[in-house]
Formats: C-alpha cells, structure tokens, sequence
C-alpha cells in the first residue's frame, strides 16, 4: 500500500473512531452494543437509545458536517491564494454569516428556516467586502498575499464587533445568540442541519469535481491556462461552494473557527499538495477534529461544557502562530501548499 493509502487509511479509522467515541462518552457511557441496539432495534423507554438518537446523534452529525466543511474551504483557499494562512474564518465569511444572522433576527424577526438564506448571504457579502478591502489596499503587489489576510482579519473584527452591539442593544436574544457565535454544536440545531445539509454536500461535491484544476491552479495561472484549465471560471465556482457551503455551517452551529486553517496543514505533510487527494482527506480529518474538539469540550470540564467554538479557538490560536513563524517569520523557508 502506497503512502498515500496508508494514510487515508488512518483517516478513516480516526473518524470511525471517533464517531463511536463521542455517541458513547459523556455523563454516562453507553456501550456499543447498546448503540448498536439504539440505532436497530430502538427502544423509546431506554434512556440510553433516546440519549443516543436524540441527542449525542444530531451533535455528532452536526460536528461532521461542520468540521468537513469548513476543512474542506480552508484547504481550497489556500490552494487558490497560495497563502497558508487563508481559511473562512480569517476571510470574512464565517463573520458575515453570524452579522447577517443576527442582524436578521433582531431587526426583522426572521425565522430559523429563513437564517440560513441569510447566513449564505452574509457570507458572501463578508468575502466580498474581504475582497475590496484587500484590493484597495494594494494586495496585487505582495506575493503571498498578506494584505488579503490582515484585510479579512480586521473585516472579520469588524463584521463580529458590529454583530456583538446588535445583542447588546438586544437584551431578550442576548442568551440564545451569545452562545451560538461562540461555536456551539449542539442537538438542539438539528433541524437546521436538516434544512441546510444539501447546500454543505453539494458544495463540497463541487470542490471535489474541481480538485484537478484547482492543483494545476495551485501551481500557476499561466501553467493552469496552458493546460487547458479556464482559471477564472474555475476560481469563481470553487470560492462560491467554499463561501456558500461554510455560510450553512456557519448557519447551523455559528463561527466554529481554525478547524479550516489548522487541518489543510495536517492533511497536506501526509497526502501531497495535490488537491485531488487534500480535499477528500481534510474532508475526513475536519469532521475527526471536530468530533475531537467537542468530545474534550463536552467532558473536559464535566459537569460544564464548554463551546466546541472555544476549544477550537484555544487550539487554533496556537497552531495560527506556529504557521506565521513558519511561513512569514523564518528567512529564506519556503513551503510548498
């Protein structure tokens, strides 16, 4: 078995494991026959199958869609920018779906069904403000696109400031929404998850139809045109599905952030650059890492929980500034994406 193999190996071994781990730890531990049994033959006055199908199910369900997705947009980013440093999270696009979402609730009152239209639109307007912040402030002359990074990490402080004064203004949604952009996975969101699973699957199944001409873009515009690949088109489609699939994510369980910067990192050192190989594997190692970081979130400080957002956020902290040092910081190193 090549490398390569080896490791989607391991990808899909982590995941199975981790699945199995979160449906049966917490307050109390299930057993996997007992999961087993909850999932065929359900028993609906055995506390354990309802905790398992109503509640640790809907959770982890929700942290895989959430963990592939954003993985998956961070990866393509990257390969587009060719900056190691590009992802949802430090994009505007996770900031202007929460802006939106909350903008929407507190001034017209829209319903759950309704945010997550909203939360598309947020998105794509925060990539686009993103975009013209960048552009103005003279991002055509820095090669590895910094100012595109430092442009959407003040539009990101930005968007989220301005969201944060709407809730205060907002005492009676103040609660709900405080816990919601803090990245909270959560049972109670399935029905979000529902409504918004198709616009995930379909953007991600785009990505991957791309993944071949978005590896020769990686390598190039010119070397990418030269073999066939219309650069423009092809850009456009995959920043669509990263900005439209993250904004549902976004919609479901708020800004669960870094998962997007932090896995394409850990996926490339095994598979390659190729994005035919990075895409399926940050899908498989997103959704791990998230059922990791909210498994520690739940359990770590029992009885509390803490946001799966938060966990994210103290990690992703940590591995942002190892990647400046690496990329940014040490002279003469360079990294190939």
């Amino acid at each position: 078995m090549t490398r390569r193999g080896s490791a989607f190996l391991v990808f899909v071994l982590a995941l199975t494991i981790a699945f199995v781990a979160n449906l049966s730890l917490g307050a109390s531990i299930i057993a996997p026959n007992d999961i087993r049994a909850a999932f065929f033959q359900f028993d609906a006055d055995n506390y354990d199958h309802f905790i398992v199908v109503y509640q640790r199910l809907p959770r982890v369900l929700i942290a895989v869609f959430t963990g592939s997705v954003m993985a998956c947009g961070g990866a393509v980013l990257q390969g587009l920018m060719r900056n190691p440093l590009a992802s949802p999270t430090l994009l505007g696009v996770n900031a202007g779906a929460t802006l939106f979402v909350v903008g929407g609730v507190i001034f017209f009152g829209i319903s759950s069904a309704s945010q997550g239209l909203v939360a598309l639109i947020g998105g794509a307007v925060g990539f686009a403000i993103c975009l013209v912040v960048a552009r103005m402030s003279g991002m055509d002359g820095n090669p590895k696109g910094l100012s595109l990074i430092l442009s959407g990490a003040v539009v990101s402080m930005l968007l989220i400031g301005i969201a944060n004064a709407f809730l205060l203004s907002s005492p009676e949604l103040r609660n709900e929404f405080l816990g919601w952009m803090s990245g909270n996975i959560n049972h109670v969101y399935f029905d979000r998850l529902e409504l918004l699973w198709p616009v995930g699957v379909i953007g991600m199944g785009v990505l991957l139809v791309l993944s071949r001409a978005l590896s020769l873009i990686a390598l190039g515009s010119e070397k990418a045109s030269s073999a066939g690949v219309n650069v423009t088109l092809v850009s456009r489609l995959a920043v669509g599905a990263v900005v439209l699939s993250c904004s549902a994510a976004v919609a479901i369980c708020g800004p669960v952030g870094f998962v997007g910067l932090v896995v394409p990192h850990i996926v490339r050192p095994l598979v390659g650059a190729n994005q035919t190989a990075v895409i399926p594997g940050c899908i498989l190692v997103g959704a791990t890492v998230c059922l990791i970081a909210d498994m520690i979130a739940r359990m770590a400080f029992a009885p509390f929980v803490l946001h799966t957002g938060l966990m994210m956020d103290m990690v992703g902290g940590v591995v942002f500034a190892i990647i400046v040092r690496r990329y940014y910081l040490t002279p003469g190193l360079r990294r190939s994406l």
